[in-house]
């Protein structure tokens, strides 16, 4: 998303991340990834939860999100070390003016 964002502003929105970790966790991943957008951390899982987001073991290790980690290595893209959460699924979303969800 971070290529991304230029192009995010330009349309006069913005990009903002909320992560399950701790606040540490917010700096470092910030300072590593030289973020520039907002970024939140949700510990209690509020805001995964309200969006309808999944969390457990079987959706964390599906073949899906396996074939995907093996195309993410293939393409040289690497984890680093796991804050917060490990069975936690994130989404990405876009919510227009008024809080409708234009895509999830």
């Amino acid at each position: 998303m971070r290529d991304a964002l230029p192009e995010i502003r330009r349309r006069g929105a913005e990009l903002i991340i909320v992560g399950n970790g701790q606040p540490q966790h917010a700096i470092d991943f910030r300072d590593t990834e030289h973020v520039a957008s907002p970024l939140y951390v949700d510990p209690e899982l509020r805001a995964y939860a309200a969006a309808g987001l999944k969390r457990g073991l079987r959706s964390s290790l599906s073949p899906g999100v396996m074939l995907r980690g093996v195309r993410a290595l293939v393409e040289g893209k690497r984890q680093g070390a796991t804050m917060g959460d490990p069975w936690q699924q994130g989404g990405v979303f876009v919510i227009r003016p008024g809080n409708g969800v234009e895509f999830a």
